[in-house]
């Protein structure tokens, strides 16, 4: 038989085993590698998790005590996080509620977190807000996010808000409902957010354990292709001497 016959099924299994950009909302099948459900961390205090600047001074977001924190769990690669800066649907925010006082962090929980994409992104979008790497994913994983972009919201040191930044997620409405702006609104006014939960809409973030996952799950799907396209008697650890 011929080979590129035999490598058709083993290609076919490795694609659809592969997970795809995600150009939709992140459905429940993304792997569960944070096992904290965001929707119990409501009123709870932030975790203490040392992460580093672009400078690599390391921060503990914890130690802030009364500030009121919005924190953008976010990438430079997300599609999603692209068309709300490029739609202008985040910058006035920052603007906004930083005359309020309102401290605004984005972070960076993928494992391949690098400095200088976060200050490209500042240059380009004018920002001047904190940047921080989560390059081991504790503190995404401490507080359930799992998908680019969510905007977690800390006051006086709990969890006051975790979700989507508005009901609009293709950006294709002429009427939306800022999710995140009418939250601020409620919990700068002393009393809880209304819907302190919305689930998030974006990409996967590939944390340090999610890639893990994927990488345990391609390797598995690889060993049972070979498997599957073993003779009788042949061995997957090491290759026949026939020809």
């Amino acid at each position: 038989m011929p080979v590129h016959s035999l490598l058709i099924p083993f290609l076919t299994l490795v694609i659809s085993t592969t997970p795809a950009v995600q150009e939709a909302p992140v459905s429940d099948k993304v792997p569960q590698s944070a096992a904290v459900d965001p929707t119990k961390m409501i009123g709870k205090p932030l975790p203490s998790v040392q992460v580093a600047d672009l400078e690599e001074k390391i921060v503990d977001l914890s130690k802030l005590g009364e500030e009121t924190l919005v924190l953008e769990f976010t990438l430079p690669s997300c599609s999603f996080a692209k068309r709300l800066y490029i739609q202008k649907r985040v910058q006035p925010l920052i603007r906004r509620w930083g005359k309020s006082g309102v401290k605004w962090v984005s972070i960076d929980s993928t494992f391949f977190a690098h400095p200088q994409r976060w200050k490209d992104w500042a240059a380009k979008y004018s920002l001047d807000h904190q940047f921080l790497l989560d390059k081991e994913g504790q503190l995404a994983e401490s507080l359930g996010v799992r998908v680019s972009p969510t905007y977690v919201v800390i006051h006086k040191g709990n969890v006051a808000y975790h979700g989507a930044l508005d009901d609009d997620i293709w950006g294709q409405n002429m009427e939306r409902v800022v999710l995140l702006d009418n939250a601020l609104k409620a919990i700068l006014a002393g009393e809880q957010a209304p819907g302190a939960y919305n689930k998030p809409y974006g990409m996967a973030i590939r944390t340090r354990k999610v890639e893990d996952v994927r990488r345990k799950e391609f390797e598995e799907a690889r060993k049972k292709a070979l498997k599957e396209l073993q003779k009788p008697g042949e061995s997957t650890d090491k290759p026949s001497s026939k020809d």
